[in-house]
Formats: structure tokens, C-alpha cells, sequence
């Protein structure tokens, strides 16, 4: 036959009680001196449960508060840090919003600028191709109201004493051996600029007929190497600043030409013009004259 199963003293408190209980019947029954001695008078199971019961309860409600505070505690902080957080959303919110307008208010000029920039590109590109033009006659102007002077450099100072119209219009036939004795001449007159020692100012003359400047150019050309009074001279085509740089600039161009042995020459104001070939080649840019003589 089966045992009947024994439930624990855990899993049955009222059996537990009611054991403790008996059991203190029990010793009191069987000893009189206990019963008067144990237990104060009324401690009877039902004030057993009402005591665990009040300690339930006290120690529930401590634990209830202990959570309340804890939670209003936490909430607080919480709530803190929330205020600050949307605070600094909010700045944040007033800076991006500012700074929305800012850039919208700079597109908004920024469009009118170029709306406005637009036609004055055009003039800007009409003004510059004016420009280049004009300065294109002013440089042809100017070369043309030089074209009947010449230079005369390395000519000692003061030779010419205080009319220098008359002594170079003598000097110059007797220095290039001219079949003339004298060649009319408008002005001369020094150079400007300071004095510098042992460098003489050029001496600008103007002739009076332009026969007479290519007369003179041509026999100084051919006569190559000129002196007067154990100086060394020259006398020289009188050009603007300008078209000299621009001359220059073909230097290198020259040169390369004269290695090969080809014959040239410059036109005014800086046209370098030579034939290769047979065939005749102009030239105003010396970037486009050596990349044809690279080739």
C-alpha cells in the first residue's frame, strides 16, 4: 500500500504554525512551571499573524518609500538634464535659423551680383579689345613720328658743343662718308635722363627728308664698326620702349636663323619676316615663329 505523500514545513506555514502551536500545548501541558514562566499571557496564534502581518506591512511601506524617493530622485535628475538638453535644442534651433536667413539673404545677393556682373562682362571685353586696338595706333602713331630720327649712342658728352644742329649735320656725312657734304636736320638734343660717368647719353636726331634716314642706316649697316675720337659709336633706328621690347623678344629667333644661315629681317613695328624654303614666313608672336622653326 502507498504512503501518503508528507508535504514540507515550508511549502505549508499554516502546518508550521499550528505544529509550533501544538507543540506549545504540549509543553505546557506537561510542565506547570513552563506554562507559568513561557509565554506572556494572550500571545495566542492569532496575534502571531497579526504581528508578522504589521512587520509586513511596516516593512512593505519603508520599502515603498525607499522606491518613491528613489524615483522622485531620479526623476528629477532626469528632468534637469531633459530642461538643459531642450535649452540647448532650442539655441541651437535660434543659431540654425539665423543662420537659414544669413545664407538665404547671401544667395539672394549673390544672384543680384551676378545678374549685374553679367553685362559688364561684356563691356569688359568690348572695353579690352578697344583697348588693344587703341593701343595698337598709339604704338603705329608713335613709331611714325619717330621714323625720320636716329640714334647716335656711345657719343661723347658735350661734343656737339652749344649748336648741336649744325655740328651733325656736318658730322654725320663726314663719320659715314657720304657723297654729301651736309644733310638737313630738323632738331638734336640729348637724350633725357642723369648723367652717368662713362656712360654717354644717345644723341635723338631728326632728319629732315626720310630719304636721307634709310640713306643713313643702310651705310651705317654696311660700314658696321664706326668711331670718332677713338670711341666706338653706333647709329641706330629710333623706336619706342615698346616696340624695342617687342624686337627683343625675337632675339633667341634670330639668332637660331642665323645659325642656319637664313636671311631676315624686322618689319615695323615687330614683324620678323623671313623665307625658308622659297616660301615666305611672317611672324608677330615668337612663340608661334619658334614653334615653326621646331618643327
Amino acid at each position: 500500500m502507498p504512503k501518503p505523500s508528507k508535504q514540507s514545513k515550508a511549502d505549508n506555514p499554516q502546518g508550521f504554525i499550528e505544529d509550533i502551536s501544538d507543540a506549545s500545548d504540549a509543553s505546557a501541558s506537561s510542565d506547570p512551571m513552563a506554562s507559568r514562566e513561557g509565554s506572556p499571557p494572550g500571545f495566542t496564534q492569532e496575534a502571531l499573524f497579526k504581528h508578522i502581518s504589521d512587520i509586513v506591512s511596516q516593512e512593505g511601506r519603508r520599502t515603498q518609500k525607499m522606491l518613491d524617493d528613489s524615483l522622485a530622485k531620479l526623476e528629477s535628475g532626469l528632468n534637469a538634464k531633459v530642461d538643459n538638453i531642450i535649452k540647448r535644442i532650442d539655441e541651437i534651433a535660434t543659431v540654425t535659423a539665423s543662420l537659414v536667413a544669413r545664407q538665404s539673404e547671401a544667395e539672394t545677393r549673390i544672384s543680384a551680383l551676378e545678374d549685374d556682373i553679367a553685362p559688364l562682362k561684356v563691356k569688359l571685353a568690348e572695353f579690352e579689345k578697344l583697348n588693344t586696338a587703341l593701343s595698337e595706333k598709339v604704338t603705329d602713331l608713335e613709331g611714325r613720328s619717330r621714323r625720320d630720327n636716329i640714334r647716335i649712342l656711345n657719343l661723347k658728352e658735350s661734343v656737339e658743343g652749344s649748336d648741336p644742329i649744325q655740328f651733325f649735320e656736318s658730322f654725320i656725312p663726314k663719320l659715314l662718308d657720304l657723297s654729301v657734304p651736309t644733310i638737313a636736320i630738323d632738331r638734336a638734343h640729348r637724350g633725357s635722363g642723369a648723367l652717368v660717368a662713362g656712360r654717354p647719353r644717345p644723341v635723338i636726331v631728326k632728319i629732315h627728308r626720310s630719304r636721307d634716314v634709310t640713306t643713313i642706316l643702310s651705310t651705317a649697316r654696311r660700314r658696321g664698326q664706326l668711331s670718332f675720337e677713338d670711341q666706338s659709336i653706333r647709329i641706330v633706328p629710333d623706336i619706342s620702349p615698346i616696340v624695342r621690347a617687342a624686337r627683343r623678344a625675337f632675339n633667341p629667333i634670330c639668332a637660331e636663323l642665323i645659325k642656319k644661315d637664313i636671311r631676315f629681317q624686322m618689319i615695323f613695328p615687330a614683324v620678323l619676316v623671313f623665307k625658308m624654303n622659297g616660301v615666305q614666313k611672317s611672324f608677330k608672336d615668337p612663340k608661334e615663329a619658334k614653334k615653326f622653326l621646331g618643327r
